[in-house]
């Protein structure tokens, strides 16, 4: 590593030793706690791992800090920290002594959960739920990655692979530097993919008429790409690839069962996949093709599941692979320039099949943008009453923080002037973004997947959304400090891990039980949440922290689960009367935000402007004459049930039932308010 390298590798860690120790002090949070918290983040959004639990645990010769388990493709992470709390060179280097020690500890704790390491875990500790995992599943862990995650600098490592009883275990390292490299650039790794002698593929290719980009049609063997998966995993998929298959399921029974039953027939039934390369190894034997020897920055953009599916078989089925091949088109595009706006247009499009849109992960489209610039216009006031105003910014994008500082502030007094003005511990993401809405949502379920499936979900909300987006920022702003306060509430309580839960949930319940009356307006005005909602969390968190215990299943994943909310909303709480101090004055005017979607919206109102009446006759109507199945008349008549006892039907049923609806119209029913009352006459 070169002096100047080294240099700004230094600066750029003290930057980061710093934030986050001041972070640290505010949150009351050990350092080493909140890098790990940190990573996960970072982790999930460079492609290793598709969330992050933390669960520090330390023992004799044993430490993990942090997992995720893909129970579909078996697949196991481990994350295990190596904190230094150092930044100048000779300190933060890391020897290769602490290395092997620190991947020993956590390989040591992998091993003793196969045993029965979770019986002499505290139930109430996270990683009990990680043991226990790992004994229960230990016959279906086909893969487990160790990452290294280290403040420190270790140089550059090859990933190790070993293999322990079968299982193979890969080892990989997260230091300082690659850290930095992540969070300045802001994108994943290149992959680089060698399709070697073996696997030399030969292709068609063309050129776009206008020289954008060229196209190339191949097969490729479905061994190489089972084995290029089990390489590189879910770092080959674009970003929103990742997340169609986290959203819908990562293997698809019927290709799994082509693959098994009839592999010879996968390339007739199958789609293929569709990639993009920013380099190729391409040797052309004319004008229309030649062969394909390798790629830089393989990245598949459609035909995830099709991927996962060939690793899933071959792993866990023993399925022979020799006789399937996969078609592939593959898009090499010409100017550099033109990838950023390109590749995802070929993802999109590419994924139309798909409910969730590329846009649906990026805060690129609005109101991102607009949040954004409002974020750096609109000042907060001073609570105080004086005149000390400052930014609460939002970090649309990883760096968008840093990037505004470097253009704005050129002189050590300008960085003194930008850092009073936009305060480190008021800068926000698009994952707490999400968090905080889908809270007051009340969709806790949703918050507990983690950052990036549940901004999914809060993206496709937010893009329905038509208020005014300056009072919707303000409002943004108090939920986040009735985040950062009931965090710092449940944090004192001691309780052992499920932070994120409680504060999730606790909130949830708080609106639930306010009939979300809590005034938004007050708290951006005095930025802060108010002593008597503070009273109220305190009361309520530790009925949620035993509620999400008192469950057989594994606590992480009881609170993805909606069963795990409306088990909560049968719990009873009393709130203490000061909190109506907290509510919304009356006459004052007050935006409602609903938790529901246009098309959702549209569905309830549909079925609840035909009427109850006409849900009962509509059953009979489909018995008479034997029109669709049992399950439809029963749909029907439990929406007339739910409209005559003046309950809103929910989404799923009134869904089902417009449908019912609409293909009962095509087999000639209909019904009018005047039949519906020429009916009431005649039972009168």
């Amino acid at each position: 590593m070169d002096v100047t390298t080294m240099v700004n590798i230094e600066e750029a860690s003290q930057r980061f030793h710093s934030e986050l120790s001041s972070r640290s002090i505010a949150l009351d949070m050990l350092k080493e706690h909140l890098f790990v918290e940190d990573m996960g983040g970072i982790l999930a959004e460079a492609g290793e791992i598709d969330d992050c639990i933390r669960c520090s645990y330390q023992a004799r010769g044993m430490k993990v800090d942090g997992y995720y388990y893909d129970s579909e493709l078996g697949n196991l992470h481990l994350i295990v920290s190596l904190w230094k709390d150092e930044v100048g060179e000779g300190k933060a280097k890391v020897t290769k002594t602490e290395i092997e020690s620190t991947f020993n500890r956590c390989k040591n704790f992998y091993m003793k959960s196969r045993a029965t390491l979770f019986e002499r875990i505290e139930i109430a500790n996270e990683a009990h739920d990680l043991a226990a995992l790992i004994h229960d599943e230990q016959n279906d862990i086909t893969n487990v990655t160790i990452i290294m995650i280290t403040d420190g600098l270790t140089g550059k490592r090859p990933a190790e692979i070993e293999n322990i009883q079968g299982v193979e275990v890969r080892k990989i390292i997260w230091d300082m530097e690659r850290i930095i490299d992540y969070m300045e650039v802001g994108e994943k790794e290149i992959i680089q993919i060698t399709f070697g002698g073996d696997h030399q593929v030969p292709c068609l290719s063309l050129r776009s008429h206008g020289d954008a980009y060229t196209s190339y049609l191949a097969y490729l063997p479905g061994n190489l790409l089972a084995d290029l998966y089990s390489r590189h995993g879910t770092r080959m998929l674009d970003m929103n690839v990742r997340v169609f298959l986290s959203v819908r399921g990562k293997v698809n029974k019927g290709i799994r069962d082509t693959i098994v039953n009839n592999p010879s027939m996968f390339c007739a039934y199958n789609n293929g996949i569709t990639v993009f390369a920013r380099q190729l190894d391409y040797v052309a034997e004319n004008e229309y093709g030649g062969y394909l020897r390798g790629a830089t920055d393989f990245q598949i953009v459609n035909g995830g599941q099709t991927v996962a599916s060939l690793y899933h078989a071959k792993k866990k089925q023993k399925a022979d692979l020799s006789d399937i091949w996969v078609p592939m088109k593959l898009i090499c595009i010409t100017n550099e320039d033109d990838i950023v706006t390109l590749v995802p247009k070929i993802s999109e499009y590419s994924n139309t099949q798909n409910k969730v849109s590329l846009t649906d992960l990026a805060a690129n489209d609005r109101p991102h943008p607009e949040l954004h610039e409002i974020s750096k216009r609109l000042l907060a006031p001073d609570p105080t009453g004086g005149s000390k105003t400052s930014h609460w910014f939002y970090d649309k994008a990883r760096g968008s923080y840093e990037e505004t500082r470097r253009l704005l502030a050129k002189t050590s007094a300008e960085e003194r002037e930008f850092d009073a003005l936009h305060p480190k511990s008021q800068k926000f993401d698009k994952g707490l973004f999400g968090k905080v809405w889908n809270t007051y949502l009340k969709k806790p379920y949703l918050v507990s997947l983690g950052a990036q499936k549940n901004f999914v979900h809060f993206n496709m909300w937010l893009k329905d959304q038509e208020s005014d987006l300056e009072p919707f920022f303000r409002h943004t702003v108090a939920l986040l400090i009735l985040w950062r306060d009931v965090e710092r509430i449940v944090r004192k309580q001691g309780f052992e891990g499920y932070r994120h839960n409680i504060v999730a949930y606790t909130l949830s319940w708080l609106f639930e039980l306010t009939e979300s009356n809590i005034d938004l307006d007050r708290i951006w005005r005095e930025q802060a949440s108010g002593n008597e909602i503070v009273e109220a969390a305190e009361g309520m968190c530790h009925v949620v922290n035993n509620h999400i215990r008192a469950t057989t299943q594994n606590v992480t994943e009881y609170c993805k689960k909606e069963e795990c909310w409306n088990e909560l909303l049968k719990q009873k709480f009393n709130l203490p009367s000061s909190i109506e101090s907290s509510f919304i004055g009356n006459g004052c005017t007050v935006a409602i935000y609903s938790a529901g979607k246009k098309d959702e919206w549209a569905c309830i109102e549909f079925c609840q402007g035909q009427g109850a009446q006409a849900w009962f006759e509509l059953s009979k109507w489909l018995k008479q004459h034997s029109f669709l199945t049992p399950k439809a008349r029963s749909q029907c008549f439990n929406m007339g049930k739910a409209l005559s006892g003046g309950r809103e039907p929910s989404t799923s049923l009134s869904y089902a039932c417009r449908k019912i609806w609409q293909d009962s119209e095509l087999r000639g029913w209909g019904w009018t308010s005047e039949i519906e009352s020429d009916q009431g006459k005649r039972s009168g």
